[in-house]
């Protein structure tokens, strides 16, 4: 299976930020003292494929310095198609990008029995057979019963990792059964060497950042969606740099047909003006609104916390309208009166 993430340029070692749980997990791969199964969780983006990439590069790396990254097995590894790594998501034929006929939201049991079939051959190349299972809460019932038998009584030389957003959502008895690791949001010095790795720096660079919750992978994502940024684009030049109360209505009658891009048009309005909140209490470094009009760049150095709470309070007030009987116009056009009013104060 074609690994299709992000490359982000995190190594095993890298995590080791992450806390305990992984400066653990580091050091029994090392000591060949690790356990058969383990749970890695954390909202997405947080680096769980990334994570087990790693670890499965260290376990099949050919090479004395592991993971080396530069060996067959380990570039193997990283495009998804070592013999000895076998992946399971939902929707797809194990280590395959052919998607499965059935059941294309979850895994099913009979992908599982394959699975486990499949683990206990001998491997191949490597000392280890890996088995990762993406999205983990997505095996059924019947799935997870059928693993748990051999978790319960597991293979030699066979380590699962099981990725999941939603450790709730497994039975009991799999928890108990794997050693639990959970990642956290990565500190920004993280973020930030990534993203310029990948050609991101400056203003955008720093929105990302700020935007994505501590999660390598929507920052990533979010820095190259041209589509994201053109929106935001137009919704800054439109909303906050009103002219004139007489252009009001023309802002709100161009986007008159975008009721349907009204959440994404409000959620971006409110993460600027939430951002420059943060900015006037300095939580947040002005970087991030170098590219807002000057009377905003003002108002958040000047300003007043209540501003910034009205501004939330007319978004939010917006949220409810559009779902009522008022028009999406009208909407739009009560919300720049309010932008606009605060305007008018710097």
């Amino acid at each position: 299976m074609a690994d299709t993430q992000h490359s982000h340029t995190v190594s095993l070692r890298d995590f080791l930020i992450q806390g305990t749980a992984c400066e653990g997990l580091v050091r029994t791969l090392e000591t060949d003292s690790f356990v058969h199964a383990y749970l890695i969780t954390g909202q997405n983006g947080m680096g769980k494929r990334t994570l087990a990439r790693e670890i499965a590069k260290y376990l099949l790396c050919t090479e004395n310095s592991k993971p080396c990254g530069k060996c067959a097995a380990c570039e193997q590894v990283q495009q998804g198609t070592h013999p000895d790594l076998l992946i399971v998501r939902p929707g797809y034929h194990i280590s395959s990008d052919l998607q499965t006929e059935r059941g294309k939201n979850d895994i099913l049991v009979d992908t599982i029995r394959e699975l486990v079939t499949r683990v206990n051959e001998h491997a191949y190349e490597g000392k280890y057979r890996i088995a990762v299972i993406e999205h983990a809460e997505k095996m059924n019932a019947s799935a997870q019963n059928a693993l748990l038998k051999t978790l319960e009584e597991p293979p030699e030389k066979v380590l699962f990792l099981l990725l999941t957003d939603t450790p709730g959502s497994l039975l009991s008895t799999i928890v108990s059964r794997c050693r639990q690791i959970a990642l956290h949001p990565w500190p920004q010095s993280t973020l930030k060497r990534v993203l310029a790795e990948h050609g991101y720096s400056g203003t955008r660079a720093a929105q990302a950042m700020q935007m994505s919750g501590g999660s390598i992978g929507n920052a990533l994502s979010m820095a190259g969606d041209e589509a994201f940024w053109e929106r935001r684009k137009k919704v800054m030049e439109q909303f906050l740099n009103i002219p004139d109360y007489s252009s009001i209505f023309g802002i709100a009658n161009e986007w008159k047909d975008a009721k349907d891009q009204g959440l994404e048009l409000l959620d971006d309005l409110e993460d600027m003006v939430r951002t420059m909140l943060l900015c006037h209490i300095g939580q947040a470094d002005l970087e991030l609104i170098a590219d807002y009009p000057r009377a905003f760049q003002k108002m958040t150095q000047e300003g007043e916390n209540r501003s910034f709470l009205h501004l939330i309070d007319s978004i939010q007030s917006a949220r409810k309208r559009r779902m009522s009987q008022v028009t999406w116009p009208a909407v739009l056009e009560r919300l720049l009166l309010d932008i606009m009013e605060e305007k008018k104060k710097w």
